[in-house]
């Protein structure tokens, strides 16, 4: 008799605290199938085209904005294009120096504080993560950044400073997967 009742209140506690999800989370495949993430919601895509000295640098912005309750934040993946012979994952020196420079960059555009940063390799692309604290300590931002062979992925959350922003940015970023075939 004990097992039953406790059966059933574990059951009926797992459906309360299933009740007060606030999220669903979206499966985001890329259209060319080369990657995929999961999201609190649906992204909506922005293509763009940036001039440099390199040439042309092409990049597919997606982002989606949540706003629920005094949850507040910004998801969004940049997948950019670099022209071919300039910027490779090949090329660790230039590609750490560019990692070092974006960081920096990042930093100093946001008005913030670097709180880390440490290098991410993934499935043998090099890579960087690295969290930046602005407003006085009441917003944050994490960040991701991989160079797969010409494509730098730069994914990111900004939000405000609660636990529950904390968990899904971690849960987004570690979500991310190159798909190979």
């Amino acid at each position: 008799m004990k097992n039953k009742l406790g059966i059933c209140f574990l059951f009926f506690a797992l459906s309360i605290l299933y009740g007060f999800q606030t999220t669903d989370w979206e499966y985001h495949l890329s259209k060319d199938k080369s990657f995929s993430v999961m999201v609190p919601g649906k992204l909506t895509s922005t293509l763009d085209t940036v001039a440099s000295a390199i040439g042309p640098i092409f990049c597919d912005n997606l982002v989606y904005q949540e706003t629920a309750d005094s949850v507040a934040a910004i998801y969004s993946l940049s997948r950019c294009s670099y022209p071919i012979g300039t910027l490779h994952s090949d090329s660790t020196m230039l590609t750490t120096l560019y990692f070092d420079s974006t960081v920096s960059n990042m930093v100093e555009s946001i008005g913030g504080t670097l709180l880390y940063e440490s290098e991410q390799a993934y499935a043998g692309y090099p890579g960087r993560i690295w969290k930046i604290s602005y407003e006085e300590g009441k917003k944050w931002g994490k960040f991701k950044a991989l160079m797969v062979e010409n494509q730098l992925y730069i994914l990111q959350v900004r939000a405000n400073n609660s636990v529950a922003t904390r968990e899904n940015a971690t849960k987004y970023l570690e979500s991310f997967t190159l798909r190979t075939f």
